[in-house]
């Protein structure tokens, strides 16, 4: 037994016990939110049904469309949804910086494209689980020879810990590969248990293994060695009970945002469990009004006695002897209960909008209604934005912000970007910002403060003009114009306006003068002539 593969494998159990408590919301939600994503109370079946305790669909079509909403709004391959900055302002607008910042972004944004949209195709999963389980899990890593590799991490495999800073910084994982899977990663050194497997023929036998990163209390930044990174990353046979690879990371490669803070502990509360309530009552509904409407549409009938339905042919145009008398009076009567299955639909519709809701539905088709003003638009648009803001911040955060930190750190250190220029060596701080809609539509919220200002300074400016003396409009036109999304290469260099206006107070004072020269020229005329007359 190697004692580091026993020590993980305990600290894997620790961890375990330590999120237990949320396994079984967790079950719950899968079952009635993301049916096929559980396999917290153990391994997953392939091909596994969804639960038979499932009538309504409503809670997993609304997380699919916030899903859906997320990807489009934060992360739209189709948009520019990031920018590199630099933290002092004044920066931004030195030519070289400008020049390098956009060529650090194209070379991000290929590596985020690359093998055939690799990091977008596996993201989606990614905003799958963040409001149905309140956790998510995502991998960067770099392929050698084949860029970097993206991967959506299934929760149900993964137990994270937090330092002192509430910042996630030790994953374990506990995943299973069959044994070609494991000699493909790792050859010869996979383990015993995976040699005899593949001597045996057996490729496709499953194996239980565990990768560990968490902080390398052997953490020296003057040696070279990938065993001295700030990340530890050890590979575990669990079989064997064996390390059979250790490593290490410049960077923690998992990104573990969370919905919204739980005052439970690690893991994030989800935007499912406020709906799970008016969930299970909406299946639990919908079962009723499924069986109440069965009845009225083929009713059980009323006999007077057991032999008198021997014979019951209940087929379209089947004939029943015996289901009158010789009089013509029905012997055999339909069961009408007068249930209203209308009102079941109501009470359903109703649940089923509480559940919208807290998937965020409206935000997310927030279409002009007939007889809106494009203020009142704006205005609803604020509100809703204000109810996105806090998971968006998370988001932003938690995943956004260390993978494509991550991605940088990667291309940077396999010298895919270009060298930076001398005056960031001198003063290095870049930052983030995100541009994407659903960015752009919460910094609306600024440039519409100033529209309603300017508004409603308007009539005041008419009777005391010098009260907009109060306004830098520079600052102004470039706030509305970053607010609403102009993209920054319409909007001239502040130094190229000050030479504009130059040239233009220049052009000004030599038309006056030119002006007061014929004025004087004439004048001169005028007196010349009076005398001489």
């Amino acid at each position: 037994m190697d004692a580091r593969a026993d020590q993980i494998i305990k600290r894997r159990e620790s961890l375990a016990a330590i999120r237990s408590p949320w396994e079984g919301v967790w079950t719950e939600l899968g079952e009635y939110v993301r049916p096929l994503r559980t396999g917290f109370a153990g391994a997953p079946q392939p091909g596994g049904k969804p639960s038979t305790r499932l009538y309504d669909g409503t809670a997993g079509m609304a997380n699919n469309n916030l899903a859906a909403g997320l990807y489009g709004m934060i992360t739209n391959p189709a948009n520019s949804w990031f920018n590199i900055k630099h933290q002092i302002e004044d920066l931004n607008n030195v030519q070289a910086v400008k020049l390098w910042m956009a060529a650090v972004e194209r070379a991000m944004r290929q590596a985020l494209a690359s093998n055939g949209l690799a990091f977008y195709s596996r993201v989606f999963g990614l905003y799958l689980d963040l409001p149905a389980f309140g956790t998510a899990v995502f991998y960067i890593d770099e392929q050698p020879g084949r860029g970097l590799w993206y991967s959506h991490r299934r929760l149900a495999e993964c137990f994270i810990a937090e330092n002192d800073r509430e910042e996630v910084d030790t994953l374990y994982r506990d995943f299973t590969w069959s044994a070609r899977q494991a000699q493909q990663r790792w050859g010869d050194r996979a383990g015993a248990a995976v040699a005899k497997s593949i001597a045996r023929g057996e490729e496709d036998r499953p194996f239980r293994f565990l990768h560990a990163v968490e902080p390398n209390p052997d953490f020296d930044p003057q040696k070279q060695n990938n065993r001295f990174k700030p990340f530890r990353s050890v590979y575990v046979s669990v079989e064997d009970r064996a390390v059979i690879a250790e490593s290490g990371y410049d960077e923690l490669p998992y990104q573990v945002p969370r919905w919204a803070p739980s005052d439970a502990g690690t893991y994030g509360d989800s935007a499912a469990v406020l709906a799970l309530a008016d969930t299970k009552m909406v299946n639990a509904m919908g079962k009723t009004t499924i069986v109440g409407a069965q009845k009225a549409v083929d009713p059980p009938l009323l006999a007077p006695d057991e032999f008198s339905v021997r014979g019951l042919r209940t087929s379209p145009g089947g004939i029943t002897y015996g289901g009158v008398d010789m009089s013509g009076n029905q012997l055999l009567k339909p069961l009408q209960t007068g249930a209203r299955v209308d009102l079941g639909l109501q009470l359903e519709e109703q649940r089923r909008g509480a559940i919208r809701e807290a998937f965020h539905w409206s935000l997310l088709l927030m279409v002009q209604q007939p007889g809106r003003t494009a203020t009142e638009v704006m205005e609803h648009q604020e509100e809703k934005l204000r109810l996105m803001a806090p998971h968006l911040g998370r988001i932003q955060a938690e995943f956004l912000d260390p993978a494509l930190g991550r991605v940088f750190s990667l291309l940077n250190r396999t010298g895919q970007l270009p060298p930076p220029p001398d005056i960031l060596r001198q003063y290095p701080g870049l930052r983030l910002e995100y541009v994407s809609p659903l960015a752009r539509a919460a910094k609306a919220a600024e440039g519409a403060a100033v529209i309603r200002t300017l508004e409603a300074l308007g009539p005041i400016a008419q009777l005391r003009p010098d009260i907009m003396d109060n306004f830098d409009a520079d600052e102004i036109a470039r706030g509305i114009a970053d607010a609403y999304g102009l993209p920054a290469k319409m909007l001239l260099d502040p130094k190229q306006i000050d030479q504009l206006r130059a040239s233009r107070a220049q052009a000004q004072a030599q038309t006056q003068a030119l002006e007061q020269s014929a004025t004087a020229a004439g004048a001169l005329k005028d007196m010349s002539a009076a005398g001489a007359v």
